[in-house]
């Protein structure tokens, strides 16, 4: 088996590695996924093209592993993106102190719920 052929069904496996726990590992372990993916490919770059079938079928491969890696991992940045706007919203709508009395009226009144300034500021500076 060629040098080529192995660097490229390395790199393939930590593809398929880091797109089966992509959506339930810890960042940690993605994290290293990330380190040990970035060698693998440096690897494959210092080795130049494919000289014959067998190792362009390697590449073929890893490139489909590839592909299928970039769509999984784009799947769970769109969620993480779902997740911090749903968050930011609701953290918005709970530190929102109103300009006006309750349920939003003009006029003054016995308000039902405290005030909440001072968990707006500190949301607000906290984010």
């Amino acid at each position: 088996m060629s040098a080529l052929i192995e660097a490229a069904a390395r790199l393939q496996a930590v593809l398929w590695r880091e797109a089966e726990i992509a959506g339930t590992a810890p960042l940690a372990t993605l994290g290293a996924l990330m380190e040990e993916k970035r060698e693998a490919l440096l690897a494959l770059s210092r080795l130049g093209p494919p000289e014959n079938a067998a190792e362009r079928a390697a590449l073929r491969g890893m490139m489909a592993a590839a592909e299928e890696n970039g769509m999984v991992l784009g799947a769970v940045a769109d969620a993480l993106g779902t997740v911090r706007d749903r968050l930011r919203r609701d953290l918005a709508q709970a530190a929102d102190p109103g300009t006006y009395g309750p349920q939003g009226s003009a006029f003054p009144g016995p308000r039902r719920k405290p005030l909440r300034h001072t968990l707006a500021a500190s949301l607000d500076h906290t984010a």
